[in-house]
């Protein structure tokens, strides 16, 4: 039996387990989370939500407000996208729009959190079907999958922290591979045995890097003339030879 509280002791909070997936919140050790479900790191009381829609159509009109904020801003820059523009995009009341929305930040802090979530989802997907594949043969498979996610969200990860500096330390904070940390280790812990670093920690961290530097200059159009085959070639060879040599 429990003990008896004593007069004038709070009574704690039992905390619910969550779902386990395999990944944590980044910023929010030991706290699970699940695909598409939103993971909001408290950095800014302007970048957060008001509140989360759980009805059919409150979720319709979230969307529609974030689909329209991301066109603007993709054809007109972010200082086109204020919040009565958005409204009118997305043919919302400026009142439902500030329901969810304190801030058109906080809509921007929004496009940054479906992204990562969207491309986690993906890439939980591809290092799974790679896991007991050589390095040889994965490594490559699942940098031309992060390639391909990079490409298709690059407005998010690279062109939308510069247009938005309060974005700056959420984007840093809330990457996809910290969203995957414990699918990633799993990787990693597969293929102990052919990787030479002593420390998992320091080898991810360095990978990691090497492949998100590289891609992202590439995009950026800061890199030599090369295709997409002949860049994950080379980012491949040069992640398997770190790890293996």
């Amino acid at each position: 039996m429990p003990e008896p509280r004593k007069r004038g002791q709070r009574r704690q909070k039992r905390l619910k387990p969550g779902p386990k997936t395999g990944d944590t919140r980044p910023g929010k050790p030991g706290e699970t989370a699940l695909p598409g479900e939103k993971a909001m790191i408290e950095t800014d009381t302007q970048l957060a939500p008001r509140k989360v829609p759980r009805q059919e159509r409150a979720r319709f009109t979230v969307e529609c407000i974030l689909r329209s904020a991301e066109s603007i801003i993709a054809k007109n820059g972010y200082e086109a996208a204020t919040t009565n523009h958005i409204a009118d995009v997305a043919g919302v009341s400026i009142g439902s729009l500030y329901q969810y929305f304190p801030s058109k930040e906080a809509i921007a802090a929004a496009l940054v959190e479906n992204a990562v979530i969207n491309a986690a989802d993906v890439l939980r997907e591809c290092i799974l079907n790679q896991l007991s594949k050589p390095l040889e043969l994965s490594t490559p498979e699942i940098i031309r999958q992060i390639l391909a996610i990079r490409k298709q969200y690059s407005f998010i990860f690279l062109r939308l922290p510069r247009e938005v500096p309060k974005l700056g330390k959420l984007s840093r904070q809330m990457t996809t591979e910290k969203f995957l940390y414990n699918t990633i280790r799993a990787y990693y812990q597969q293929h102990r045995a052919a990787i030479k670093i002593a420390d998992i920690e320091v080898a991810m961290f360095v990978a990691e890097h090497i492949v998100v530097g590289a891609i992202d200059a590439y995009l950026d159009n800061n890199s030599p003339v090369i295709t997409d085959d002949e860049l994950v070639e080379q980012v491949s060879d040069a992640v398997v030879k770190y790890l293996t040599k």
